[in-house]
């Protein structure tokens, strides 16, 4: 056998080479002359089932009804990070992604980086000698970034890698297509990546990017080394499918659906959920849309809506809006108290009911606080008795059986007699009057509780803002079982009444609901929640001390508290606030603001590329964080959901309820 020198060697590897990326099909012509003279050149059902193909473009193709270009990357960053190629994955337009990737060999590449630091030495040599600073620094850093990398290959720190990355960009027609290269283009050149258009080679380019698993195009490879190929694969693609799980949208990156159940314990420590997005994002959309596929899964929602937003699309579910403002029918009283029913530390029912009074007086005087300001430490204790006295006159214990008259009572409306009344609550009148009664001229506290008396007045019948002085109205009763109850505030003052409201409405909707049915699955969706937390509003430490608590009490009750707002900074400036978001399990962030994005980004620790979507984000579309998963998605909504949200929001209500 004749031995073959090296030079023969190396051009027949080339030959064999150049055979494995061709692209001209020879290897398959081939395989088919082999069948014989009968079979070869004959049509086969790939031909068949083969779309056509037109390749009269330079730089595209149209392929079926599709016009498509390709994308190769030429350029990258010096130093390249996770996420440096999210702009890529996270393309909105049509298209696909492939990184090819050949390990090379260590000694050649060992002897590649020696030619190239020799390289790069004799051209800093050179700007030395001219004495040119801006070069010299250059060249320096090129030099020793070289050597750190043939340091890393020598001790087997790190390998060496061809990598190529392509992508193919498809739409209906050519203007659209031009368009949107034009668009990647930009956003990879504000990434320092550059990329070439295939120009008479479009078609290799295409299929390059096909998943076939075979590059035809072999003069974009670049060298990466083994940090700079892990950077490049989306590790935060995670794929999020619970078993029985409401559908939350489609996973942009790799269009899978995505199905979360917030109340699986065995995956989630709790239900809890928020979503931030900036005016015009899709927050109330997107909201309506998770309320609705939720009430298809039997999970009930009481909406706090300080806006106005959500009325129409409760009745369109068969759910119920309670207008709190002055003169309206409906109406809640906060001292409204029920019992409840005793769960355990895994939230499972004991059978054991009671009535938790002293937790009531506590909310009570909260409340108090938040009406007149705070109330000063030593005229706490009198108050509460002022409120404890208020439920003891109506003989309310901790017994279940204590909320109800005993015996039979005449009904004055029916005619009737009826066993088992509940009796009437005590009102805000009621504490005021007691109040008053435990007034003691001779006390040093006298001209501080006076005031505090003085102040409540415009609270009670008669006052000013009256609107919680009275018994919760009889529909509501009716309610309680509703898949939605959506208190409307928005006739009120936004800066005043309006808190105090949604405070009110959620307390009671903790006494009446959460505290009830630990079977159910319930969700309390307080929209606009930084109302409840800023400081500008008055007696905010109370109402974000109570909104912190029930994100983490509310997991035991079977239950999640949804908090949406528009104003993310303001919202987490609170430590209250703070400790919501460390107790919410999913976090959904829409498009944000410049304003508020640095400080999503610090508290959530986004990636750029996150960063960079969540400011350009179209309607609709969303960053998930659930745990540790990331996941850009879109809400995806149903011609059918749209619709049906888009009616609820052009019909009007024709009664307050």
């Amino acid at each position: 056998m004749a031995k073959k020198n090296k030079k023969d060697m190396i051009k027949q590897q080339s030959a064999v080479d150049e055979f494995t990326f061709s692209a001209n099909g020879e290897q398959e012509q081939a395989e088919e002359k082999k069948k014989g003279p009968l079979v070869f050149g004959r049509r086969t059902p790939k031909d068949l089932i083969a779309v056509d193909i037109d390749r009269t473009g330079e730089d595209y193709l149209k392929v079926g009804d599709k016009y498509v270009r390709t994308l190769m990357m030429n350029g990258v960053p010096t130093l390249v990070q996770i996420g440096w190629l999210d702009q890529m994955f996270n393309f909105e337009g049509d298209s696909d992604t492939i990184i090819h990737v050949h390990p090379a060999d260590t000694r050649s590449a060992l002897d590649e980086l020696t030619n190239k630091i020799t390289q790069y030495q004799a051209q800093l040599d050179t700007e030395m000698n001219k004495g040119n600073i801006r070069n010299i620094t250059l060249y320096q850093d090129k030099v020793n970034s070289l050597m750190e990398q043939r340091r890393a290959l020598e001790q087997n720190y790190e390998n060496l890698y061809y990598v190529q990355v392509g992508t193919n960009i498809y739409e209906d027609d050519l203007d659209e297509l031009n368009k949107q290269t034009l668009r990647l283009e930009n956003n990879l050149k504000g990434r320092r990546i550059h990329v070439d258009r295939m120009y008479l080679t479009e078609e290799d380019a295409y299929k390059t990017v096909l998943p076939i698993g075979m590059s035809f195009i072999k003069d974009k490879f670049r060298n990466f080394n083994t940090g700079a190929l892990c950077a490049c694969f989306p590790f935060y693609n995670s794929e999020l499918c619970h078993k029985d799980g409401v559908f939350i949208g489609m996973n942009l990156s790799t269009m899978t659906p995505i199905f979360i159940d917030t109340y699986d314990r065995k995956v989630l420590n709790n239900s809890n959920v928020s979503v931030f997005g900036t005016a015009g994002s899709g927050k109330t959309f997107f909201v309506s849309l998770l309320t609705m596929r939720s009430a298809l899964k039997g999970i009930r929602s009481i909406i706090i809506d300080p806006e106005g937003e959500y009325g129409k699309i409760a009745r369109i579910l068969g759910g119920v809006t309670v207008k709190l403002a002055p003169g309206s029918e409906s109406g809640i009283n906060p001292l409204d108290i029920d019992y409840e029913d005793e769960t355990d530390d895994m939230g499972q029912p004991t059978g054991r009911r009671f009535v938790d009074v002293k937790g009531k007086v506590a909310d009570v005087l909260d409340l108090i606080s938040v009406l007149v300001g705070e109330v000063p430490a030593e005229c706490r204790n009198t108050i509460s008795a002022a409120i404890q006295k208020s439920f003891t006159d109506k003989g309310i214990t901790s017994d279940p059986a204590s909320l109800y008259e005993q015996g039979s009572v005449f009904d004055e409306e029916t005619g009737e007699l009826v066993t088992n009344r509940k009796k009437h609550m005590p009102t805000l009148s009621d504490v005021r009057n007691n109040l008053k009664l435990l007034l003691d001229p001779k006390s040093p506290l006298f001209n501080k509780l006076s005031s505090i008396h003085d102040a409540l007045g415009v609270y009670v019948k008669g006052g000013l803002y009256d609107l919680f002085d009275r018994e919760t109205s009889d529909d509501l009763q009716g309610y309680l079982n509703a898949i939605v109850l959506n208190f409307d505030v928005n006739a009120l003052e936004q800066g005043a009444l309006r808190p105090i409201a949604m405070y009110v409405a959620m307390t009671w909707t903790w006494e009446k609901i959460v505290k009830k049915n630990p079977k159910i699955k319930k969700r309390i969706i307080c929209d606009e929640a930084w109302m409840l937390v800023s400081k500008n509003m008055a007696g905010h430490e109370f109402t974000a001390t109570f909104l912190e608590n029930c994100a983490r009490r509310i997991r035991k009750r079977n239950g999640g508290l949804l908090v949406a707002s528009q104003n993310f900074s303001e919202f987490a400036e609170s430590s209250q606030g703070r400790a919501v978001l460390t107790n919410t399990t999913l976090k959904i962030f829409l498009k944000q603001n410049s304003t508020d994005i640095d400080a999503v980004q610090e508290a959530f620790r986004l990636s750029d590329g996150e960063k960079s979507f969540l400011l350009s984000a179209k309607k609709g579309s969303m960053l998930i964080k659930l745990n540790d998963d990331d996941v850009i998605a879109t809400a995806m909504p149903s011609d059918f959901e749209r619709d049906l949200i888009s009616i609820a929001r052009v019909v009007e209500p024709t009664k307050n309820t």
